[in-house]
């Protein structure tokens, strides 16, 4: 079975574009674990531990990712039997009583909404046509089945969970773990709620004296921040160019935690001194 090459979901801040080069930044672990998994764009793009624990406090997200993992072929049919038109958008916000028909809804009217929040709440019918004489909403739709597969398989030995972030944050303060930490971005870093579950500053800032006290290697994502720069003054920072949905420049921020930066720079090292050595040969 082949890896995931789409994510089966269009979510706002999903890092599936950026995911190598957060793949990139981790050091070794044995445990992995998403506190804030949102679509799963990482975890999806990363090569398996030993252990996975995927969670997310929004109820929509976890059912789906179960749904994938216990009934994919009936997920997956569902889906390529959705027609792509702007009467079936508009039921799909309906709520659902079967977990199947639940998720179908829930992914379909991510790719059939204008914009990333699509998922969440009614953003407009996107009808729009390439230049290429091909709707590009269409297209993606289309693809999702056959993905749907690829993520059960890649789901089978993942833990999915539904509870407080901190909850996990804590319980895995171990020095076998990486804490990959995607919050919801600071209300002043955006212009809009795309979220279920937000974070006022208060509970971002208790979210960092957490992961300070942590034993896990902990690596952060975040768009530029006064509050996370002072509060991991002595932690690795990095940046990357990203993009929105709509198109427009934004800077993401990798903080990693001493213990995970000193992996990280060791593993680096190692692998210079091998492509020194496959230089000189």
């Amino acid at each position: 079975m082949s890896a995931p090459t789409r994510p089966v979901l269009r979510w706002h801040g999903s890092k599936w574009r950026i995911a190598p080069w957060v793949v990139g930044h981790f050091p070794p672990h044995r445990v992995y674990v998403e506190p804030f998994g949102g679509s799963a764009g990482v975890i999806l793009r990363k090569p398996r531990a030993l252990s996975e624990i995927y969670n997310d406090l929004d109820r929509d997200l976890v059912r789906m990712f179960r749904v994938i993992r216990e009934r994919p072929e009936s997920l997956a049919l569902a889906l390529e039997l959705t027609p792509y038109a702007r009467d079936e958008y508009r039921s799909l916000y309906e709520p659902a009583d079967c977990d199947v028909e639940a998720a179908r809804r829930f992914i379909a009217r991510s790719f059939m909404g204008m914009s990333s929040k699509g998922a969440m709440a009614r953003s407009g019918f996107d009808s729009r046509v390439n230049p290429d004489g091909f709707g590009g909403r269409l297209r993606s739709l289309l693809e999702v089945p056959e993905q749907v597969i690829a993520v059960a398989e890649r789901f089978r030995h993942v833990v999915i969970e539904n509870c407080d972030a901190l909850q996990l944050v804590r319980r895995f303060s171990r020095d076998d773990a990486l804490l990959y930490v995607d919050p919801p971005y600071l209300a002043e870093t955006r212009s809009g709620r795309y979220y279920a579950h937000e974070m006022t500053d208060e509970q971002h800032a208790a979210l960092l004296d957490a992961l300070k006290a942590s034993e896990a290697h902990v690596v952060l994502s975040g768009y530029p921040s006064a509050l996370y720069d002072a509060a991991l003054a002595d932690w690795l920072r990095v940046e990357s160019p990203a993009y929105t949905d709509g198109g427009h420049a934004r800077t993401e921020v990798l903080w990693i935690n001493p213990r995970a930066a000193a992996l990280v720079a060791d593993r680096r090292a190692y692998q210079q001194v091998e492509l020194n050595l496959e230089a000189a040969e």
